[in-house]
């Protein structure tokens, strides 16, 4: 098992990029020396539990880069201004949209937890922005 700051499986990191190649749109990432990269904590979480879920329930990738186009061709049309343009706004409408495709929650349940998230405070388990290129690894389980 995969502990926290435990160097991830020197696989992890090549099929994460692979993943993201495969995305549309994949010059709009934010990187930074060529690696994916996040400036606020919730766009990593966003990103890691797209790539567990997809792991762990096997669904193909592709059904999350359909609705990641959707998502990013609705903010097209509906604004001209692209200074409110977040790459992980849109990459969080697409799992959200996923999940409520899938049945995996429904929308009520969807709702009273994002409810329950955003009542936290922002620096809840001390998180912070990761800057630097990162792996996505298997959480530690207590």
């Amino acid at each position: 098992m995969q502990r926290l700051n435990e160097q991830p499986d020197p696989e992890t990191k090549p099929h994460v990029d692979s993943l993201v190649d495969a995305l549309p749109f994949n010059e709009k990432i934010p990187r930074r020396s060529g690696d994916v990269a996040f400036d606020h904590p919730w766009e990593i979480r966003a990103f890691s539990m797209t790539v567990a879920l997809h792991e762990t329930l096997g669904f193909p990738w592709t059904e999350f880069q359909q609705r990641l186009i959707a998502a990013i061709r609705q903010f097209e049309a509906e604004h001209t201004d692209l200074e409110q343009w977040s790459y992980y706004e849109r990459w969080m409408a697409a799992l959200e949209e996923l999940v409520r495709e899938k049945g995996w929650m429904s929308e009520s349940e969807l709702e009273h937890k994002t409810e329950e998230i955003l009542a936290l405070p922002a620096n809840y388990m001390h998180q912070h922005a990761v800057r630097e290129p990162v792996a996505v690894v298997a959480g530690a389980s207590g």
